[in-house]
């Protein structure tokens, strides 16, 4: 889904850069048909996504330093997992937060 995001926006940049632009905008039906098709497909991304789950044990700091790199692109706000890691990485004494950290989600 990632490499779609970021290949569709530049083929199309480079369609009309080089002048070879569909004018009946065949091309962007279809792109946009594609993308609604795997929207209805994926549902709930988090339903999906089991990974961003809390987790149902306390993790150890080498666990919560695995799901932290793992979960890099996530923030500790929207990922439970990410969450779940950063505290424990606090607890062990292995990260300072920010001062205007919260535990709560």
């Amino acid at each position: 889904m990632t490499m779609v995001l970021l290949a569709v926006p530049f083929a199309l940049w480079m369609a009309v850069r080089v002048g070879r632009a569909d004018p009946c905008g065949a091309v962007t039906t279809h792109l946009l048909d594609l993308f609604e098709s795997e929207r209805a497909l994926r549902g709930d991304p988090w339903q999906l996504e089991p990974s961003h789950r809390a987790p149902s044990r306390p993790l150890t700091p080498e666990q919560a330093h695995w799901e932290m790199q793992r979960h890099r692109t996530c923030g500790t706000d929207l990922c439970p997992m990410k969450h779940a890691a950063f505290w424990t990485l606090v607890d062990a004494g292995q990260t300072i937060p920010d001062p205007r950290a919260s535990r709560i989600v």
